[in-house]
């Protein structure tokens, strides 16, 4: 990932320097700009609706072929949803389910008299716990049961959980080649239907019951969470916006082209009582910027007290390239931005480059972590752009201003993103990459994640790799989020999502290439090209 002065394609070699690539080049060559089928790659016109038919319950597998309330879409194939059994041909929840209550009538379970209720698998003559709320028969608690959420017969969606008495998705993926957003619940990981949203969404986060889509078109945009309707709120943004934070009523983006962080405040408060709480979008003003100066380039940002630290990636092809460095902005008057500080990171031979390159630093994804700042620092060669060093992370000590490169091991190339799992820090590594000039990945090294103990150092790594002697399209790991002690790790090259476990100081393949893992999630499937995964955000 990274920013190209001009649409010029990329020579084949190792780099970061792809979704921001992409992103200029769709902008700048009308073969990206195409107009748009009726319905977006990977869904198919049902009616008069655009369907994934590999997820959607209303049209599962083939148009009109719907589910039950209590089943799943799951690559194109009704099945019980997570929490239920099959019990006589149906799904049931043998909780509370007064037919089968504890299990399958019959097979351990109970058929309750008709003057009874069904309570955590059990026949009872009414409801005896706090949390319960009698359904009809059954016994339920309305702010997590996904049958009835919030309210007794609220059934939630595909891909959703029931958290506080609202359907939501616990992660949401963001396709950047298709133009689409792919919600998923944790847990049993079932994927939603894939959405049409925007040109090219390339960064999430979410605002009260919004989230908002950063899109590479220049526009900040506005869905509801829990369906991914778009709604009339939408602001302009710089050219070519990378990422973008929230800090409740302020929104922060960085345009890496634009060499810009801008800051929006919301406006107005949300709708009292039940229903959305902004239901025409949330009003947001713009209220400042800082300009960081050419060929500076910033690609990411954390927040951490009443700062915001900003990546400054640079332009390898500039002259001269002013990346290498973070700078320390004070929001402490979001209206009034200022740049209190610019760090330089360590270059030369502190990055310990391979023999035969030179490197220079090139920070990505960043961390506030346990009172400090951490930074993923790629290792490039400016002469052609491929991994010219191992894979570091930048700690900085905000007080002293003090730098410490922290080695992440030869395996890893290109880190990209980190993530903070508990007193742990998870970070990914895209590898050295090599592509053709349309952008296909034809080789990789060094791509997975390593994981850091309380203490900073390497407790373990996992490579992503294919299987041997398969036609796998090679994985180049990306950004991700964290739900738990999992973490959701979106792909860069082939649309798919690894979840990877934190257990101690280990690193478990849930889903991916590994023994023991099943396939990784297919979240932005494409017929022809690369389908990369922009973003992965979990949503809280």
């Amino acid at each position: 990932m990274g920013v190209i002065p001009h649409p010029s394609p990329l020579p084949e070699g190792e780099g970061t320097y792809t979704v921001l690539a992409l992103v200029l080049l769709c902008l700048s060559f009308s073969a990206c700009s195409e107009a748009p089928p009726l319905c977006s790659e990977g869904l198919l016109l049902c009616g008069e609706v655009c369907a994934d038919l590999s997820s959607s319950s209303s049209h599962c597998g083939a148009c009109g072929v719907s589910c039950s309330e209590t089943q799943v879409c799951v690559e194109g194939s009704c099945r019980c949803r997570s929490g239920t059994s099959l019990c006589g041909g149906q799904c049931v929840v043998t909780a509370w389910n007064p037919s089968h209550c504890g299990g399958c009538a019959g097979e351990g379970g109970a058929t309750c008299a008709p003057d009874q209720v069904c309570e955590q698998g059990a026949c009872k003559a009414a409801c005896a716990l706090d949390s319960s709320t009698l359904c009809e028969r059954s016994c339920v608690a309305l702010d997590s049961e996904p049958f009835h959420c919030g309210t007794c017969g609220n059934v939630c969606a595909e891909g959703r959980s029931c958290r506080g008495g609202s359907c939501t998705f616990d992660v949401v993926a963001a396709c950047f080649n298709s133009g689409q957003l792919v919600g998923l619940q944790a847990g049993p990981d079932v994927k939603g239907p894939a959405v049409a949203v925007g040109t090219f969404p390339q960064s999430l986060a979410r605002m009260q019951d919004v989230l908002l889509v950063l899109d590479a078109s220049m526009r900040l945009r506005q869905v509801r969470l829990s369906d991914f309707a778009e709604l009339p709120a939408s602001d302009a943004t710089g050219l070519v916006p990378n990422h973008l934070v929230v800090r409740d009523p302020y929104v922060f983006i960085v345009n890496s082209t634009s060499n810009t962080l801008q800051v929006l405040r919301r406006e107005g408060e949300p709708s009292p009582g039940p229903g959305p709480r902004f239901p025409e979008g949330i009003p947001l003003t713009d209220v400042g910027s800082v300009n960081f100066g050419a060929n500076t380039n910033p690609y990411a940002l954390t927040v951490l007290g009443s700062d915001v630290y900003v990546s400054l990636l640079g332009n390898l092809q500039g002259e001269p390239s002013a990346g290498g460095r973070v700078a320390r902005v004070s929001v402490a008057d979001p209206s009034a931005p200022a740049i209190t500080d610019v760090l330089e990171l360590p270059s030369g031979d502190a990055l310990q480059p391979f023999p035969g390159h030179t490197t220079l630093p090139t920070p990505a994804g960043l961390a506030a972590h346990q009172g400090r700042v951490y930074v993923t620092l790629g290792n490039l060669d400016p002469r052609d752009f491929m991994a010219g060093g191992p894979g570091f992370l930048a700690r900085v000590e905000p007080d002293s201003r003090a730098v410490e490169l922290l080695p992440l091991g030869e395996d890893c190339l290109n880190p990209g993103w980190a993530v903070p799992v508990g007193e742990r820090l998870l970070v990914s590594c895209g590898g050295g990459t090599v592509y053709d000039s349309n952008f296909n990945l034809v080789d990789v090294r060094g791509t997975g994640l390593v994981l850091l103990g309380a203490d900073d150092r390497v407790v373990d790594s996992l490579s992503l790799r294919c299987p041997e002697a398969t036609s796998c399209v090679l994985p180049s790991a990306g950004r991700f989020d964290v739900v738990g002690s999992r973490a959701y790790v979106g792909d860069n090259s082939a649309g798919r999502l690894f979840i990877i476990e934190v257990v101690d100081d280990s690193l478990i393949e849930r889903r991916g290439f590994g023994p023991g893992a099943e396939p990784p999630l297919l979240v932005c499937p494409r017929t022809n090209g690369p389908s990369l995964v922009g973003d992965v955000v979990a949503i809280p």
